[in-house]
């Protein structure tokens, strides 16, 4: 640096600078240490509480009475600095103004090596990218740190290479896929260029589709099952309704048999003028009106009685007719059982 450029200092020169400031060290101490050794050993009780409080106070009276004292001096001390800094920096200031406008033009120039060095990058890219422009558009495969002047542009144009062929081989692997989800899985891997999270998103929708057949096969033979089931319990519904018309044709037809016989021996006995005994039931007679006991007559000799069980099938007149019947002969009639 020239010279005339230096800063000289007048007053005080450099050897006129306060080198050291005295002061009653020695005196200040002996009176602080005096004052401090009146406190040392106390033990403050709960009665004394208000005691500690005050001497507290005081010592930090003290304290702030010496740190006022301490902030004025250097107070003191700045103040010429102080006066001389803002001088200075008036000074400065003509020179930060002329190296901001220098500085401007650097970064300018800079930029534009940038621009140049990115376009020829651009370049690089347009003549190795090919069909895939769509998918991977050069903002994907540029670094901002390929600008920098350390970075050599060989090694940025071989990188962008790289990630080119890269893609291109990722796209065609997942293309070779025999996967229905082969196009799910390039959605993905456009969407991250990685390679993991494409197959990761193919195994994903396969387990699915498993899944889902699993479940449609157990629903399938569930219902398989409730169907075979009522079909069964059809089955047996219907086996035992035809069990039981069987059962009731049965005994309908041993009815019409007792009856029938019944008749016939009521036929022969009749014939005979012979009521032959039957088994001791009553007739078991439908009747719409409750039966009434027959109009007293002459006492008669009374003959021995039989009890009989039979069926009376006709029609609703004819049973009233035979109820009449019965009535009138004195021949005494009711439900079976009674």
């Amino acid at each position: 640096m020239d010279e005339k450029m230096e800063i000289r200092l007048v007053n005080p020169t450099e050897d006129g600078f306060l080198q050291k400031i005295d002061w009653n060290k020695a005196e200040l101490e002996e009176n602080v240490r005096s004052i401090v050794a009146a406190y040392q050993g106390l033990v403050y009780t709960e009665d004394t509480v208000s005691d500690a409080k005050n001497d507290r106070a005081a010592l930090r009276k003290l304290l702030n009475e010496i740190e006022d004292r301490r902030k004025l001096v250097k107070k003191k001390c700045m103040e010429p600095y102080e006066v001389f800094e803002s001088d200075l920096k008036d000074v400065t200031a003509l020179i930060k103004e002329q190296i901001s406008i220098i500085d401007g033009q650097v970064k300018e120039y800079e930029n534009s090596v940038k621009e140049e060095k990115k376009a020829r990058l651009q370049d690089v890219y347009t003549e190795a990218i090919g069909e895939l422009a769509e998918v991977l558009p050069f903002e994907r495969v540029f670094e901002a740190q390929y600008l920098n002047v350390s970075f050599k542009e060989s090694k940025a144009a071989t990188e962008i290479q790289e990630k080119i062929q890269r893609v291109k081989s990722d796209l065609a692997a997942i293309d070779a896929l025999d996967s229905k989800y082969k196009l799910n899985a390039k959605d993905v891997y456009v969407r991250t260029l990685d390679m993991s999270q494409a197959m990761a998103e193919n195994a994903r929708l396969i387990k699915f589709e498993e899944q889902m057949e699993a479940d449609r096969k157990r629903k399938a033979e569930e219902e398989e099952r409730r169907r075979v089931e009522a079909e069964a319990g059809a089955k047996e519904a219907e086996e035992r309704r035809r069990q039981e018309a069987e059962r009731i044709a049965a005994e309908r037809a041993e009815r019409e048999k007792a009856l029938a016989e019944q008749q016939a021996q009521e036929e022969r006995a009749s014939e005979s003028g012979y009521n032959a005994p039957v088994p001791d039931k009553m007739a078991d007679v439908q009747s719409e009106e409750p039966a009434e006991k027959p109009a007293e007559k002459e006492a008669l000799p009374e003959e021995k009685k039989y009890k009989a069980t039979f069926y009376a099938i006709g029609t609703l007149q004819q049973l009233k007719d035979l109820q009449e019947y019965m009535k009138e002969h004195n021949i005494q009639f009711g439900k079976a059982g009674k």
